[in-house]
């Protein structure tokens, strides 16, 4: 499987027959970035715009996306030619042989309005299993202590998620990981330098996947 990193928590897992599911691509990704990209299924964490952004999803046209109800109401009468498909915290969906879980996320108190739904997700596809934090800024959603993934994908920015060092804390507590995966990060602070170093201390193995 490929992963592509685009910005703040913006992904793209590409399977080996060539499948496209999209995670997160929002406002901090330039539209013109994402021109000629085919995009089968997209998964939206939450409502704020660095997650959820009208102008990218027109561009990718994803097939179909998976939205809680905060972002469809928030769409309002803007069509989208993506079948729309509601999820909620709670739900195993198999989308197109995929499966994936959504939890709940604690976002922390920092933000100025807390979204209605802020999702996590648990994804198993192309035989590996990921794990996708979201705005994760207190430790919450699914128990993590018996969980192995191929992937754990972690916020590191501070503020509104997670900081390096409570990003490593968390990893730490999965009974295995095989690559922690750093998002949403601050490059004026050097959040992702400070997270690798300190997962290298901790034992962890990390990739760093760069932004497209």
């Amino acid at each position: 499987m490929k992963i592509t990193k685009l910005e703040q928590s913006g992904f793209i897992l590409e399977t080996e027959s060539g499948y496209r599911l999209a995670l997160d691509i929002g406002s901090m990704t330039p539209v013109e970035k994402l021109s000629g990209q085919k995009i089968d299924a997209m998964l939206v964490s939450h409502v704020h715009g660095d997650h959820f952004s009208v102008p990218q999803i027109k561009v990718l046209v994803p097939k179909k996306i998976y939205l809680g109800s905060e972002c469809i109401e928030t769409l309002g009468e803007e069509t989208l030619s993506s079948k729309i498909i509601e999820a909620s915290v709670g739900d195993t969906l198999n989308i197109d042989g995929n499966e994936v879980i959504f939890f709940d996320v604690d976002h922390g108190p920092n933000v100025s309005k807390k979204p209605r739904e802020n999702f996590g997700f648990l994804i198993k596809i192309d035989g590996q299993k990921i794990y996708f934090a979201g705005d994760m800024f207190y430790e919450s959603g699914i128990d993590v202590s018996n969980l192995e993934v191929d992937y754990a994908l972690l916020p590191v920015g501070t503020s509104y998620t997670f900081g390096p060092e409570e990003a490593v804390a968390f990893a730490k507590k999965f009974k295995n990981i095989k690559n922690v995966v750093p998002m949403h990060s601050r490059k004026e602070i050097q959040t992702v330098s400070r997270f690798l170093e300190l997962a290298k201390t901790a034992g962890l193995q990390t990739k760093d996947f760069g932004i497209l």
